[in-house]
């Protein structure tokens, strides 16, 4: 079970995430998060995608894997290290990823955030360069190695030109092993956090998802947030706890892709990695039991206009339901323009700014979510006019021309998905802490084509009825009231 996207959507707190995205729900401030994004995330949904290096930031980096089959070898280093490669010289420049399960949930309680903190540090100074040193180092290789942790897992991003790799792979390598955990730094970052905690509560986004987490899970390590005690808990020792804790070969997963050969690429490993401890999988929260659905959950911020969320229960990316919900999420609110509640709540009665749906899935959670923005006055009715779409879908099922068009668009989209190192190793590396099979990249499309409207339909009557879902607005709602104590 894993915190990504699903065949054709991806949530973006984050990062993370794994998958081709067609709409982007709106941002989970709720999530530990802290790497500047996206992450993306991470991995997975994880990390981040990390912007290129100066050098080539407008240059167009298509590779020859967006017009073929991308070809994922899996090698061994000499440290006895497997890893995920693709090995394509179209464009001079090497892209890696790599994650290591146990993250923010799994942090002490009276340290939330340390996780997230720790990997910041990372790049903040390591060996003999203190942070201003160490960031002056990647500009004159004109490269970017950068560090997140999500709720479930931590992970590096590296990008680097090729004539500068074995120095871009000694910078990951420092960074890993030899985190300086600087006292100013430090003291920055958590200066920073104090200042997100003050305006935290004016973030419609941040209250939203709060509301939302606590509805569904309050006794969760999910619905933990950072306080001014658990930021001023955070401090050199405990940096260096996490760091020993979670970065180890336990859980180790590495995709390399761009123009190297296996046999490099191997080395590289080795340099960056070989010196990690065999360790043991971290420790893993329980699996989350959502509670009974709220009808309505307001909370009031002044402002003009209101953010709605809504979510229900979910499935995890190893159900045999998860590729026709990729073809239903679609048809309900994953395509943009082409679904249903962009077209009866937006389109036909202008009650919105936008509004989507997609799944939200972490290692031991999985939920629906939607969104949307609208002035203070309409809230009420696009919420009963959102209600009501479900239900029909819910009652009468999706048309086979919907399910065409779904597939057509979801399967036809891919490509763009994969027009870059930077991509495919996103998409691959995904995969591959989802737990997919080496070459799912290349069969992903043929199981989207599989997808019958008996399957989307038996989705359909699985996860979207309306009764099971929570709403949630922030605003100030006209003639709306809370189903739910404050």
């Amino acid at each position: 079970m894993h915190q990504h996207a699903a065949e054709g959507w991806a949530p973006r707190p984050a990062s993370n995430s794994a998958a081709p995205s067609v709409i982007t729900p709106a941002r989970d401030d709720s999530s530990p998060w802290r790497w500047s994004t996206r992450l993306v995330a991470l991995v997975l949904g994880a990390m981040a995608l990390c912007a290129p290096p100066p050098a080539y930031a407008q240059a167009r980096t298509e590779s020859a894997a967006s017009h073929h089959d991308v070809d994922v070898e899996r090698i061994v280093s000499p440290g006895g290290i497997e890893a995920w490669l693709v090995s394509d010289s179209t464009v001079p420049m090497v892209v890696m990823r790599a994650f290591w399960r146990g993250g923010s949930a799994i942090e002490p309680v009276g340290a939330v955030g340390v996780t997230g903190v720790m990997t910041d540090m990372l790049t903040e100074g390591s060996g003999a360069m203190n942070a201003n040193a160490f960031k002056e180092r990647l500009q004159d290789l004109n490269m970017s190695v950068s560090f997140g942790a999500s709720w479930d897992g931590v992970g590096m991003s590296l990008t680097t030109l090729s004539e500068n790799r074995d120095a871009a792979f000694e910078m990951a390598r420092v960074a890993l092993h030899e985190p300086r955990f600087d006292a100013e730094p430090l003291a920055r970052i958590k200066r920073q956090m104090l200042v997100g905690l003050r305006t935290r509560e004016t973030n419609p986004s941040y209250l939203a998802n709060l509301a939302l987490d606590q509805a569904l899970y309050a006794s969760h390590s999910y619905a933990r947030r950072t306080s001014r005690e658990s930021v001023d808990a955070i401090t050199r020792a405990a940096l260096q706890e996490r760091h020993a804790a979670l970065f180890n070969r336990a859980t180790l997963q590495i995709t390399i892709v761009g123009d190297i050969s296996a046999a490099d690429a191997a080395r590289a490993v080795d340099t960056i990695f070989a010196a990690l401890p065999a360790g043991a999988r971290p420790p893993e929260p329980a699996d989350v039991t959502l509670s009974a659905p709220t009808p309505l959950i307001v909370r009031t911020l002044p402002q003009p206009q209101s953010l709605v969320l809504f979510a229900g229960p979910g499935i995890q990316d190893e159900d045999p339901d998860w590729i026709p919900l990729a073809v239903a999420n679609y048809i309900l609110g994953g395509g943009g323009f082409s679904s249903r509640l962009m077209d009866q709540v937006r389109e036909q009665r202008g009650l919105v700014y936008g509004i989507g749906t997609g799944p939200s899935v972490r290692e031991h959670s999985a939920i629906i979510r939607g969104s949307a923005q609208t002035e203070n006055g309409n809230v009420r009715e696009a919420i009963d006019v959102t209600r009501a779409e479900m239900a029909r879908l819910y009652r009468d099922g999706a048309t086979q021309a919907e399910v065409n068009d779904a597939i057509t668009y979801l399967t036809g989209s891919f490509a763009l998905d994969l027009d870059s190192n930077v991509k495919i190793a996103s998409v691959v590396h995904g995969y591959q802490a989802a737990g997919r099979d080496i070459d799912y990249v290349n069969n992903r499309n043929d199981l989207i084509r599989a997808a019958t409207l008996a399957d989307v339909n038996r989705v359909v009557r699985r996860l979207f009825n309306p009764d099971a879902y929570t709403f949630v607005v922030v605003g100030q709602p006209e003639g709306l009231e809370s189903t739910s104590a404050q």
